[in-house]
């Protein structure tokens, strides 16, 4: 038996350096709407029903350092529509997004199309269809 059973999620953080153009980033490009601030160096957005915190770290780091560190496992995802899956892919190269590509899964613990793409920080995000209009010949 567990020491304790958690029920849900509160909220999660993520560290960026700078917390104007991150806040700009997830609301404007993401579609997260913003909910308040949280301490001098905090900002709160909504993604559905989900907070997440927004965290300006001390000292900038390199936007190459956290896929260096952390490698390509450790991300956040959302889900969107297909619809919206295919606006995002169309544009955010073309408005400065860093897109590194696309993957396809029916079987497996999470299903679907995906595409991951960074942050201004240098998180890695990725961006979830799980049920896509078509599947390509040849996808498992």
């Amino acid at each position: 038996m567990p020491l304790v059973e958690t029920s849900s999620l509160v909220h999660f953080s993520i560290p960026v350096n700078d917390l104007e153009e991150s806040l700009k980033f997830y609301t404007d490009v993401l579609g997260m709407t913003f909910r308040g601030k949280v301490g001098p160096n905090g900002r709160c957005v909504m993604c559905g029903e989900t907070p997440i915190i927004l965290v300006e770290r001390p000292q900038p780091r390199p936007f190459d350092e956290t896929m260096e560190h952390n490698g390509q496992l450790c991300h956040q995802a959302f889900h969107v529509s297909s619809e919206d899956y295919d606006r995002a892919q169309a544009s955010f190269e073309a408005n400065g997004v860093k897109v590194l590509g696309e993957e396809w899964r029916k079987s497996g613990t999470f299903n679907g199309r995906s595409f991951y793409f960074f942050d201004p920080s240098g998180n890695r995000l990725e961006i979830n269809d799980p049920t896509p209009p078509f599947w390509p010949e040849g996808v498992e």
